[in-house]
């Protein structure tokens, strides 16, 4: 049905699938992969989804194909004739004798030994980063937030109490019974 140059909404393409005995379901399915494909063309215009597919496009995606596998064919090709190159010199150099592999192999070492100190030292260095110490700061006011809020309540309650039970219990009493220092107050 989308061999003409026409545009379809996906009703008028179930229509016409129904009409040659497939279930909509069926075409649906098949239009929403050609579309995931790149072989058919969507857009929404107004209320309508569209759906198409003109030759010149896919002639025009095939070349840009072609012309994308060619240059990967070249880099591919200069990448082969360097390695052919470094094996062809390795091949002739000698290989390397017993000191200088053990050489070798210290100074893997000593790179590696170089390496973990770095990443410590990232570590160390990225705790100061200031995006982490802007983030600590929220939580730091979150937290201050939230006990200036828990004491709000303590004080409520420990006000209420001594009102309640005036005579029998004062501020100090109330502080000592339940552990709170004598400057319990607000964060500041």
């Amino acid at each position: 049905a989308m061999q003409s140059e026409a545009f379809y909404t996906l009703k008028e393409l179930e229509t016409l699938g129904k009409s040659k005995g497939v279930i909509p379901q069926a075409v649906k399915e098949v239009v929403e992969s050609l579309t995931a494909d790149g072989e058919v063309q969507t857009d929404k215009v107004g209320s309508q989804v569209l759906f198409w597919s003109l030759p010149s496009q896919k002639s025009s995606v095939l070349r840009a194909k072609r012309r994308k596998l060619t240059t990967d064919i070249e880099r591919l090709q200069k990448e082969y004739e360097a390695l052919q190159v470094e094996l062809t010199s390795l091949s002739t150099e000698p290989p390397p004798s017993e000191e200088e592999v053990v050489a070798m192999r210290a100074k893997v070492v000593e790179g590696r030994k170089r390496r973990d100190e770095l990443k410590k030292s990232v570590e160390a260095m990225e705790r100061c980063d200031p995006a982490k110490i802007e983030e600590m700061k929220k939580q730091i006011a979150v937290a201050k937030e939230a006990a200036n809020r828990w004491g709000d309540n303590i004080i409520n309650v420990r006000s209420k109490f001594v009102r309640e039970n005036r005579g029998d219990v004062t501020t100090a009493q109330f502080n000592k019974i339940f552990n709170l220092p004598e400057d319990f107050d607000y964060v500041d």
